[in-house]
């Protein structure tokens, strides 16, 4: 008699329709917001009179300029539309859910679905989306994004690390992350997805090409160091040095001044 244990569903037709609705959200993003960019030089009369093709260098110019104008619309349009675009979606709830067609399944996963695509397009932009990285930064694009798309965040990322829920990721002041790092909020076992909030408090230094897990809390003047992989649901004290892999606590920190700063001796890596 053979003991055989049901097969794992296959999960290629969700994620081959997950493709496809990535795709359309792409190629939304990219007509609308060229479209909307043109008839916005247009209606305002921005495109100047003679054609590029054979201009002198002065028309040239003209030309250059107007079009870098064109870049700034067309990205601040863009990231405009990925807040109203997220804004009617539910976020996901926190919880443990099931990919084998058990009775925990249900609309949340479709949520979180939805909510990917506009991260995708948030990160991977097309041309001349390299300016979204830059507004989603800057106010007052900042506040409606953090609010909005997610992370919650009162920190400025300039190497743009790797967020992929942002809906239940957040930030401190002064946070530090370095190139390649990921800092998730989920995790996969053979059967479901667990979705559950990541946290990072004030003042904390995170090393260059760490992952953070789901239900990690980070806390005030911690340091994770570069190369690092955090368990999810750790907690990392205040002012404590982890690294590893897994991470574990190397040692305990000077307490941060007033201003937060330590003693300068601390070395995380970019």
């Amino acid at each position: 008699m053979s003991n055989t244990s049901p097969k794992p569903p296959d999960p290629s037709g969700a994620l081959r329709a997950y493709m496809f609705l990535d795709g359309l959200v792409r190629l939304f993003l990219w007509v609308s917001s060229l479209a909307l960019t043109a008839a916005f030089f247009t209606a305002l009369g921005l495109w100047p009179e003679q054609s590029l093709i054979g201009a002198d260098l002065a028309t040239a110019w003209s030309w250059g300029v107007r079009l870098a104008l064109a870049v700034v619309v067309y990205n601040v349009i863009y990231v405009a539309h990925l807040v109203i675009l997220r804004a009617p979606l539910p976020t996901p709830k926190e919880g443990y859910y099931r990919l084998d067609g058990g009775n925990d399944a249900n609309p949340q996963l479709l949520w979180a679905a939805l909510s990917s695509t506009l991260l995708r397009a948030k990160y991977e932009p097309p041309f001349p989306g390299f300016l979204v990285s830059h507004l989603i930064n800057l106010p007052p694009l900042h506040w409606l994004v953090s609010r909005i798309v997610g992370p919650k965040s009162r920190s400025c990322f300039v190497l743009n690390p790797l967020i992929p829920d942002p809906s239940h990721t957040e930030f401190g002041r002064n946070v530090t992350i370095g190139n390649m790092t990921s800092v998730i909020a989920h995790v996969h076992n053979r059967d479901g997805i667990t979705l559950k909030k990541t946290v990072v408090e004030d003042d904390v230094m995170i090393g260059a090409h760490s992952l953070i897990y789901c239900g990690c809390t980070i806390k005030r003047g911690a340091v994770v160091y570069g190369g690092s992989v955090v368990r999810p649901d750790t907690v990392i004290g205040e002012n404590e040095a982890w690294g590893g892999v897994p991470a574990r606590k190397i040692k305990d920190l000077p307490p941060l001044d007033a201003a937060g700063h330590d003693d300068g001796n601390t070395w995380v890596g970019a």
